[in-house]
């Protein structure tokens, strides 16, 4: 069997959703001109990974619908938002002439509310996340103060990374519900996207 190498590449949500995070750190800016040169010599630096498949954090089940908006967005670079898949993950694909992205998230309700967490464990939450806003803090200096890919190198550094774990062991410590949140649906989670991975490597 072929190795198979793979790129991962951690971000933060550029465009700042309101998804229901905890931490969202303000990433301004994205589509002015000197952060979109930016982002275009980031996404060449990421090219020499001659990547063959472009796997992005969307629902499996949106494929259809992302791959639409992929080829729109390609054609239509004018449209494109502050969404960090459609600044940097539709224009490595298309820069690397690939004809569609591959969506491997999952993200389903297990019925295991991290909001319920925060306020049944209150104090220890209050604990966990004031570590957590340094980390956010340290993000968005480096973010306003160095280059898109200066940003990119510090947030996938592994200390970076550690610290961000960090907090889903801690959470984990918290009794019944806590080690049931990070079990049953934060690890699930990346479990299952590793396995989206696993079937997307094998797709011809």
């Amino acid at each position: 069997m072929n190795k198979t190498d793979i790129l991962l590449v951690g971000t933060t949500h550029l465009n700042m959703p309101n998804n229901g995070d905890l931490f969202m750190p303000d990433m301004p800016d994205v589509l002015s001109e000197n952060r979109q040169l930016e982002i275009k010599q980031f996404v060449n630096q990421l090219r020499r990974f001659e990547p063959t498949k472009v796997c992005i954090e969307v629902n499996t089940s949106k494929k259809v619908y992302i791959n639409e908006q992929f080829q729109r967005i390609i054609k239509q670079p004018e449209l494109a938002t502050a969404n960090e898949r459609e600044q940097i993950a539709f224009r490595l694909a298309h820069q690397s002439h690939l004809d569609c992205v591959y969506p491997i998230d999952w993200n389903e309700d297990e019925g295991f509310s991290l909001e319920t967490i925060v306020q049944d464990k209150k104090r220890e939450m209050e604990q966990i996340l004031s570590s957590q806003q340094d980390v956010m803090n340290h993000i968005e200096t480096i973010f306003k103060n160095r280059t898109i890919s200066d940003y990119y190198k510090e947030i996938n550094h592994p200390t970076i990374s550690l610290s961000m774990h960090r907090a889903y062991l801690e959470i984990a410590s918290l009794e019944v519900s806590g080690t049931r949140w990070v079990s049953h649906y934060w690890y699930f989670r990346n479990l299952m996207i590793f396995n989206e991975l696993i079937v997307t490597k094998g797709i011809k």
